[in-house]
């Protein structure tokens, strides 16, 4: 019974590591697009368009880093500053999913509140005939 404890926090000790280390790889990367956010904004304000060769190769080596990436996900390489940095965006966005999968899903919230504001407009416009159509007889 005693080995059988000892077994068991034996290997809770090795999850817990492994996932602490887990969160550390996670947490460097989050700030490495952070880092890589920082100069794409400064690029932003100073008016330029395309991202240096420099940075692009950065965020290739931090984009090759993101686990479980699928090809349809859009994160991909950009040339130009602003995609680039919607690119990072989302990358992190997926990082903070990952590190906590309760995160709220902000993309289907959004994708419901622009359906329920597409449904409040058409309801609007359907009263608006109506009452266009009851007062021309």
């Amino acid at each position: 019974m005693l080995e059988d404890a000892n077994r068991d926090i034996q290997r809770l000790t090795r999850e817990a590591i492994r996932r602490r280390i887990r969160q550390e790889q996670l947490d460097r990367v989050v700030r490495a697009i952070d880092d890589l956010l920082f100069q794409l904004e400064d690029l932003n304000l100073q008016g330029v368009d395309r991202v240096p060769a420099t940075l692009r190769q950065r965020a290739g080596r931090i984009l090759e880093a993101l686990p479980r990436r699928d090809e349809s996900d859009g994160i991909r390489i950009r040339y130009r500053v602003v995609p680039m940095m919607d690119v990072l965006f989302r990358a992190q966005e997926m990082l903070f999913r990952l590190r906590d999968p309760r995160r709220a899903d902000y993309e289907a919230e959004d994708e419901a509140v622009e359906r329920a504001e597409r449904a409040e407009q058409l309801q609007r416009v359907q009263q608006i005939a109506t009452e266009i159509t009851e007062s021309n007889p």
